[in-house]
């Protein structure tokens, strides 16, 4: 019953609209060239439009012009007061007399314009009251194209009301304007670098507009546009409209949304009209995907959204039928709805990357220009930064060079700043834009105090060097590493050394164990890409021997290839990223993440040997300030441990101290053999 009220309401609507719009629009049109015809027969003799003593036929005309655009207004009046509600809101625009208007007017204006332009500059001069008709069917005219212009509705206000008490809302879902609706503001030339992805979206859209419309040929519409957030995909779009000379219509989730239940359906439906009333024009929507979520693996889909789904994928082939370039965009292609993304509905899909080194450049360039233009920097300088920033989004980047003036101000007023933009300070601004430098170690050994045999220490040394500096290593030629390999015995320092070396360099840390990896599919790549945007940053994989095992007899080869996968690059490999995973089984390892570019550098963790231990055991109750008893010392302890980790002396130590503590009365403390024996018997199991 209702689906027949809305279809009546739309016959009626369209036979209204065909009565008392197009036909008196028609009409005045043809009155227009009669009279034209008329004054041309006569030539140049004058018409009469005076009322008063003498009433003419063409001063019945212009009245009746007059008086029928009186009667829409009035009609649109007592619509409003009739809809209204106590304060004057209405719950949609009275679409038929507004749809009259909007035909009445142009065809009276146009033709009459004209004709009386030429009559008054080529006619026989009249009286000054001929022309009052003339003069008051101009200004009636004028202030109705006005009225319609500007959506004025006599005072009267629209707003949104259930449909239980203004009854079926469609006529407003059609009748409004739900997409933002502007003329776009740049092209293709004001976006940086990306060539090939700017070509290909200038040719699908070209492919779009030439394609033959009305069933003629095959016509091929819909460019999907993914990739991750901050990329541009919204800037590319209006570029993209720019380029095609094309008015700009945009529809985000949020206009669309409503309480009302069938509302959004309604409102989607309303754009796409809307879109179709604009063409040529290019429609571009907004994340997609939160209006075509995956219904497979939706679970907490309601009936509406399964509308709404039903609908959009209805309405992408029917728009193609019309003048129309759909551009979508989402950040999140794998959550959309199959049925979505297949050609027919998107036979476009541009993937829209991070920007490249150009692109990186000229938003550099701008930035600091827009936002800093007093600042001085070099060419060198500029593309040192974009080369080491690969992979960070037009957002990040060009979101330093606005941080830039606060940070160059603060160091300034510090002595820090030398005149001149460099390398560090454009470091120092993305550390500021971040708000924190990862999960930065705290309370960690300086790799100078470490107890490690030399050969270690030497190459967490080199790597560090390498690390500190890595745009001079680059220049002379050297490589920093993508990944590194701590190997060796439990609890010989592998995280503790990775802790101080994150330390050293003031490289931003993640910490991750391998099961943790393992069991959640998603864990690689949420991890990856906070080490993206914390940059530079050191990934420390603890316990990666699930995560590593060689494929041939691990259950795991899922999250194994897509460490391969993430670790080799898809396009272009990040830079300042360096994995470090730590293992007790190196001879486990798939062979694939140790050949070069993964895995490549290997550093070996031992047991310390006598006199490493004893050196370790003295710094360690030199830190904490406590006294060992009368014929004991640290050669002494380090012979109690024997040939233990330093994890596991660490651990006897502190069981020591705290015995001591638990059988003394006051605060000076001192360790005895007793209290080292009880150590060693409790955490390592063993009598001394």
């Amino acid at each position: 019953m209702k689906a027949r009220s809305h279809y009546l309401s739309r016959l009626l609507q369209t036979v209204g609209f065909w009565l008392f719009g197009v036909l008196p629009a028609a009409i005045a049109v043809l009155s227009a060239m009669v009279m034209f015809g008329a004054w041309m027969s006569k030539k140049g003799a004058p018409l009469s439009f005076q009322v008063l003593g003498n009433f003419t036929p063409e001063a019945g005309v212009l009245l009746g012009l007059i008086a029928y655009q009186l009667l829409l207004h009035v009609a649109r009046i007592w619509m409003c007061k009739r809809s209204a509600d106590a304060n004057g809101a209405l719950p949609y625009e009275p679409a038929l007399t507004s749809d009259s208007l909007r035909a009445f007017v142009p065809a009276v204006m146009t033709p009459y314009t004209v004709f009386f332009a030429l009559w008054g500059a080529f006619g026989t001069k009249v009286a000054a009251t001929n022309y009052v008709l003339v003069a008051a069917l101009g200004a009636m005219t004028f202030l109705s194209w006005v009225i319609i212009k500007t959506g004025w509705l006599y005072g009267f206000a629209i707003a949104e009301r259930a449909r239980a008490q203004y009854g079926d809302s469609s006529e407003q879902a059609q009748h409004s304007n739900v997409a933002r609706k502007e003329v776009a503001k740049i092209t293709f030339k004001d976006i940086h670098g990306n060539t090939a992805i700017k070509r290909r979206l200038l040719e699908a859209g070209r492919a779009i507009v030439d394609a033959p419309k009305g069933g003629q040929g095959k016509a091929r519409n819909g460019i999907l546009m993914d990739g991750e957030p901050g990329n541009g995909k919204t800037a590319m779009a209006e570029a993209l409209a720019g380029e095609l000379k094309l008015p700009l219509l945009t529809l985000t989730h949020s206009d669309v949304a409503s309480r009302w239940v069938g509302e959004r359906t309604e409102k989607v439906k309303a754009a796409f009209e809307q879109a179709i009333r604009s063409q040529p024009c290019l429609f571009f929507i907004d994340e997609i995907d939160s209006f075509l979520p995956d219904r497979s693996t939706a679970s907490a889909q309601t009936k509406e959204d399964s509308d709404v789904t039903n609908s959009l994928l209805t309405l992408l082939i029917e728009i193609r039928k019309h003048r129309v370039v759909v551009v979508a965009a989402t950040n999140y292609v794998d959550r959309l709805d199959g049925a979505a993304i297949r050609e027919g509905r998107f036979d476009f899909k541009v993937e829209i990357t991070p920007p490249d080194e150009e692109a990186r450049i000229g938003l550099l360039t701008a930035g600091l220009n827009t936002n800093a233009p007093t600042l001085r920097v070099s060419q060198a300088t500029i593309k040192s930064v974009s080369q080491r920033w690969n992979g960070f989004s037009v957002k990040r980047i060009l979101a330093v060079t606005e941080e830039m003036p606060s940070y160059v101000a603060e160091a300034r007023e510090q002595g820090a700043f030398k005149g001149e933009l460099e390398f560090d300070d454009f470091m120092a601004a993305l550390r500021r834009l971040q708000g924190r430098k990862g999960a930065t170690p705290e309370n960690v050994k300086a790799m100078a105090d470490m107890v490690l045999p030399e050969v270690t220490r030497e190459a967490l040394t080199l790597l560090a060097s390498r690390l500190k500096d890595p745009q001079r290593i680059e220049r002379l030629g050297g490589s920093l590493p993508s990944g590194v390999l701590f190997f060796g015995p439990p609890g010989t320092g592998k995280t503790a050394a990775c802790k101080a070396l994150a330390k050293e360099v003031q490289w931003a840390f993640l910490i991750k164990t391998g099961p943790d990896l393992v069991r959640d599919p998603k864990a690689l790549d949420k991890l990856y890409a906070q080490a993206k945007d914390l940059r530079p940053c050191i990934i420390f994989v603890d316990e990666a021997d699930d995560l590593l095992i060689s494929r041939e007899a691990s259950r795991n080869s899922e999250a194994t290839n897509k460490l391969l996968t993430i670790m080799d690059g898809v396009n272009d490999r990040v830079r300042d990223v360096v994995w470090v995973a730590a293992t007790n089984n190196p001879e486990q390892i798939d062979s694939a993440l140790l050949r070069g570019g993964r895995f490549t550098e290997k550093v070996e963790f031992v047991r310390p040997d006598e006199d490493q231990l004893t050196a370790h055991i003295e710094q360690w109750f030199a830190n904490r300030k406590i006294g060992l008893k009368s014929g004991l010392d640290a050669p002494a302890i380090a012979s109690m441990l024997g040939d233990e980790s330093i994890a596991n002396a660490e651990a006897v130590l502190q069981y020591a101290v705290n015995r001591a503590i638990s059988q003394s009365n006051d605060d000076f403390i001192e360790v005895g053999a007793a209290d080292v024996q009880r150590g060693v018997a409790m955490v390592l199991g063993a009598a001394c």
